[in-house]
C-alpha cells in the first residue's frame, strides 16, 4: 500500500492537469517541494481560488468542459486525501460493481497518472459476459455526472444519507472527515456546491466515493442486484436482466437511487439491448485483420478501417484505439511520407483527432522541416479550432507550431486571443517569447494587468512572470500583497513550474514511443501504449481514451 507521502506527491506531480492537454501542461518540482514542506499549506487552509475552465471536443465532436484547479486548493485537497486515504478506501470498498478501483503505486517514480486506470480489455470481457449470460442488457448513464455532483453529497456517500442527515441535524457532522472533504472540494471553485472539475485526479476520487455508495444501495435495496449482473465504469452502467419487466424495474431503481444524490439519468442514453454484441466488440476485432500486413498495404488498410468504423460507431473512440494499438507499426513503416499523408487526411476529416496524431507526426518528421502542405494544415487547425472554440485541440495545434518553429500570423493571433482562454494566452506568450508571433503579444498587457493570483488568471500570471516573459505582463504579482501567504513566491524561489517549456520531441509524450521506433522495421509490431490503462466513459458515457 502506498504511503501518504507517495499519494500526496503523485497527485501533485501526475494528477494536476487533465490528461487531454499537450505535454507542456505538467507540473515541475511541485510535488517534490510540497511533499517536503507539508506544514507550509496550513496557513492557506481557508483559501478559495478560481478554477480555470476550458472546452474541448470529444471524439464524437460535442464539447465537454475541463478544469484546472488553483494549485493552493489542489494541494490542500490532495494532502487531505493522502492523510485520510484509509477512510476513503473503506467507502470505495463497499462497491461490488465498479470496474474502476483507485490504486496508487507504492513509489513516486512509477510512470503514468497518479493511480492506475480502467482496463479497456477488461471492459470488453465484462460486456461479452453480460451479453451472453443474460437475455438483455440495460444501458444506463448519469446525465452531466461531474457537472452535477453536489458537494454536500460527499458525507452522504461516506456515511449513508440517513446517517449523514442525522449527524447534520445533531450538529456533529462537522467532526467527520467527509465534512472537511466537502469543504475542500467546494473551495476549489469559490465555494460553489454544484459540480466538480473534469480532469484532475482528485475529481476521480471524489466521484468514485459517490458512485460507491450508489452501488451499495443498488445491491442492498429491493431484491438486490448480483455482483456479476452489473458492470459499472465511472457513470456508465450495464446491467444484465432476464425480461422486460426486470429491465423496467432496474431502470426505475437506478433512477430512484441516483436521485437521492441529486443526480439524474441521461434519457437519451438509456436503452435495452437484446441478443447483440456490445458496440465495442463489433469493431475492435476487425483490427486483428491488419496483422501481417506491411508498409503501404498496412497503412492503407488501417486508415481505411479507421474511416469506416468511426462513421459506423460514432459512440466509440475508434481512432484513438487504432492509432494507439498500432503506433509503433506506423512509426516504423518505411514510407514515412505515406504515413504523414494519411495522418494529415485524418486531421482534415476532424481536427479533434490532433491529440492522437501529434506524437506520431512529430516522430515521423524528426528534425525535418515542414513542407508547405504541412504548414497549411497546422495553420488551418489553429483557425478551425479557434472558430469552433475547441480549446483543447487548439492548444495541440499551437503546441505543434512551437515544436516546428512555425510563426503565427497577426490574423491567427487575433483569432486565438478572441477565444479568451488563459491556457491559450499562455502558449501565445511562449510563442511570442520564441519570436513566433508576428506583431508580438502586447494584447496580454491589457487583459491581465488587473488580474490576481487568486483568480482564474493565476497560471498565466505566475508562469509569464516566473519565466521573465516581460511582454506578457509588466506588473509584478509574485510575492506581493495579493500572493496568498506568499505561496507563489515559495514556488518561484524553488523553481516550481506549472508549464514545462522543455516538453517537446518524441520523449515528451507519455506514449511508449522513442526516437528509435521511427526507423523502418519489418517486424509485425503492435503496441498498446497506455491504452489498456486509459480512462473510459469519463463523462456522459463517452469512451474517450487518452494517454
Amino acid at each position: 500500500m502506498a504511503s501518504k507521502d507517495v499519494i500526496f506527491q503523485r497527485l501533485l506531480e501526475r494528477g494536476f492537469y487533465p490528461r487531454e492537454l499537450p505535454p507542456t501542461f505538467r507540473t515541475v518540482k511541485f510535488g517534490s517541494l510540497l511533499a517536503s514542506k507539508p506544514a507550509y499549506l496550513k496557513p492557506q487552509k481557508d483559501f478559495s481560488g478560481e478554477t480555470v475552465f476550458l472546452d474541448g471536443a470529444t471524439f464524437q465532436g460535442n464539447h465537454r468542459t475541463f478544469g484546472v484547479i488553483n494549485p493552493i486548493n489542489y494541494a490542500l485537497l490532495s494532502e487531505f486525501l493522502a492523510e485520510n486515504w484509509s477512510d476513503v478506501e473503506k467507502v470505495m470498498a463497499i462497491s461490488q460493481f465498479s470496474a474502476f478501483k483507485v490504486v496508487f503505486p507504492d513509489n513516486v517514480t512509477v510512470g503514468g497518472r497518479a493511480f492506475q486506470r480502467s482496463s479497456f480489455s477488461g471492459k470488453l470481457k465484462k460486456q461479452a459476459y453480460l451479453s451472453s449470460a443474460y437475455p438483455s442488457v440495460v444501458h444506463l448513464d448519469i446525465n452531466r455526472f461531474y457537472g452535477s455532483i453536489y458537494s454536500h453529497s460527499i458525507p452522504w456517500a461516506a456515511l449513508g444519507k440517513p446517517e449523514a442527515l442525522k449527524q447534520h441535524k445533531a450538529k456533529t457532522l462537522e467532526k467527520h472527515w467527509s465534512a472537511e472533504l466537502d469543504r475542500l472540494v467546494r473551495a476549489c471553485n469559490r465555494n460553489q456546491t454544484i459540480g466538480i472539475p473534469i480532469g484532475p485526479d482528485t475529481s476521480r476520487v471524489v466521484s468514485e466515493l459517490v458512485l460507491s455508495r450508489i452501488d451499495h444501495e443498488l445491491k442492498k435495496n429491493g431484491p438486490g442486484l448480483k455482483k456479476r449482473q452489473v458492470f459499472h465504469n465511472i457513470d456508465d452502467y450495464e446491467i444484465g436482466v432476464e425480461n422486460t419487466t426486470e429491465a423496467e424495474r432496474v431502470i426505475a431503481r437506478f433512477e430512484k437511487e441516483i436521485r437521492k444524490f441529486e443526480l439524474r439519468s441521461h434519457d437519451g442514453k438509456t436503452g435495452v439491448i437484446s441478443g447483440e454484441l456490445p458496440e465495442n466488440l463489433r469493431w475492435e476485432p476487425k483490427f486483428n485483420l491488419l496483422k501481417g500486413l506491411e508498409d503501404e498495404e498496412f497503412l492503407d488498410g488501417l486508415f481505411a478501417l479507421l474511416a469506416s468504423e468511426r462513421d459506423a460507431y460514432p459512440g466509440s473512440n475508434v481512432v484513438g484505439y487504432g492509432l494507439s494499438r498500432f503506433a509503433k507499426k506506423i512509426a516504423s513503416c518505411s514510407d514515412k511520407e505515406l504515413s504523414l499523408r494519411h495522418l494529415q487526411t485524418l486531421l482534415y476529416s476532424s481536427p479533434r483527432f490532433v491529440s492522437w496524431v501529434a506524437p506520431l507526426f512529430v516522430g515521423l518528421k524528426g528534425g525535418d522541416d515542414l513542407d508547405q502542405p504541412q504548414k497549411r494544415m497546422l495553420r488551418w487547425g489553429v483557425e478551425e479550432c479557434s472558430r469552433r472554440h475547441d480549446i483543447v485541440s487548439l492548444l495541440w495545434f499551437l503546441y505543434m507550431h512551437l515544436q516546428f518553429d512555425l510563426k503565427l500570423s497577426k490574423a491567427l493571433k487575433k483569432l486565438c486571443f478572441e477565444v479568451e482562454s488563459v491556457l491559450v494566452d499562455l502558449v501565445l506568450a511562449h510563442a511570442d517569447h520564441n519570436g513566433l508571433v508576428k506583431g508580438g503579444f502586447a494584447e496580454a498587457l491589457g487583459r491581465y494587468q488587473n488580474a490576481s493570483l487568486g483568480s482564474s488568471a493565476w497560471l498565466f500570471l505566475y508562469e509569464s512572470e516566473a519565466r521573465g516573459w516581460k511582454s506578457a505582463v509588466s506588473a509584478k504579482k509574485i510575492g506581493q500583497s495579493e500572493d496568498p501567504k506568499k505561496f507563489f513566491k515559495l514556488m518561484n524561489d524553488n523553481d516550481v513550474h506549472f508549464y514545462d517549456v522543455s516538453a517537446f520531441g518524441v520523449s515528451a509524450f507519455p506514449w511508449s514511443l522513442g526516437e528509435n521506433d521511427f526507423y523502418p522495421s519489418h517486424e509485425d509490431t503492435e503496441d498498446w501504449l497506455d491504452f489498456d490503462e486509459i480512462d473510459v466513459g469519463e463523462d456522459e458515457d463517452e469512451d474517450y481514451f487518452f494517454y
